[in-house]
């Protein structure tokens, strides 16, 4: 059976989060890994270990005892302080920014912001982006930010282009896999398998491409790899509880509700999107299926 719903109900406030693409996703994405979190990610743990003990014996060795424990102390009291203020409510707790309180969904609108009638109306196709940098140096190893660099622009490309039925991308890091983070994916949303092909063969992609494979002869360090998936309309769905956006949350094209644009997520609370079927199309109700409720907060 079809599912129909109604999508006036989207998530409280949801106008009030700054809008963000894709290049300054990549660019921020940049910014914490090539500068901010390089080193950090670029050693393991026991590096830097090492590296706080050889300071802190050098510390000891040119300072006075209370100078050199002062500054550990310090940082110390300061973190413990700070992580308690915000756990019982005194500060503003940094780690709950941008999280959507309430259950909701996300949905495609078409391609004019008209929102859908009904759930997964349409298909969509994801193909993610991989790239590590297995250098000796890690992240210092050359060729890594040309890299990035190239893909950004290939983003731009992207977003210019009202065609390329490019809907949004999100990027993670790869923390787990491999002593140090040096590995990286981004994750690109499209309306078909034939837009990620028309990507893949347009002229940008094609130059970019050339660039790699002679990159590669001499840096061999450098691994790049891809997945693509294609899901048709009415086999695939998602859910978020009180999270921030993220995955195909990241999606730019918004839903036109009234002449205003809004991040197409829908309230999940009750109905047919606060179940499984309901959100693939696949059950009218969702009565043979648990709801899953959570209180939203107005």
């Amino acid at each position: 059976m079809t599912t129909k719903m109604d999508f006036q109900h989207f998530a409280p406030h949801i106008d009030k989060i700054p809008k963000v693409t894709p290049r300054q996703i990549a660019s921020t994405a940049l910014w914490n890994v090539c500068l901010c979190r390089l080193s950090g990610d670029n050693f393991s743990i026991s590096t830097w270990m090492a590296i706080g003990a050889t300071l802190q014996g050098l510390l000891v060795l040119f300072a006075r005892p209370t100078f050199a424990i002062a500054p550990a102390a310090l940082v110390l009291l300061y973190r413990f302080s700070h992580t308690m203020l915000m756990h019982y409510g005194f500060i503003r707790n940094t780690q709950m920014e941008d999280v959507i309180m309430g259950k909701y969904t996300v949905q495609i609108p078409d391609k004019d912001g008209k929102p859908p009638s009904e759930p997964s109306e349409t298909g969509m196709a994801v193909i993610m982006l991989g790239m590590r940098n297995n250098s000796a140096l890690g992240m210092f190893g050359s060729g890594a930010l040309d890299a990035s660099l190239k893909f950004q622009a290939m983003l731009k490309d992207l977003e210019n282009d009202p065609d390329s039925g490019f809907l949004g991308m999100c990027g993670y890091r790869a923390a787990n896999e491999r002593p140090t983070a040096n590995g990286f994916m981004s994750v690109l949303y499209f309306r078909s398998v034939e837009d990620i092909n028309r990507f893949a063969h347009a002229p940008l992609h094609r130059e970019v491409w050339d660039w790699f494979v002679e990159l590669s002869k001499t840096h061999k360090h450098l691994s790049i790899m891809h997945e693509v998936y294609s899901a048709p309309k009415k086999n695939w769905e998602n859910i978020f509880i009180n999270y921030h956006l993220t995955g195909i949350g990241k999606i730019l094209k918004p839903v036109i509700l009234n002449g205003k644009e809004y991040t197409p997520i829908a309230n999940a609370q009750r109905g047919p999107l606060s179940t499984h079927k309901g959100r693939t199309g696949n059950s009218r109700s969702g009565a043979d299926e648990k709801e899953y409720l959570i209180d939203v907060e107005e």
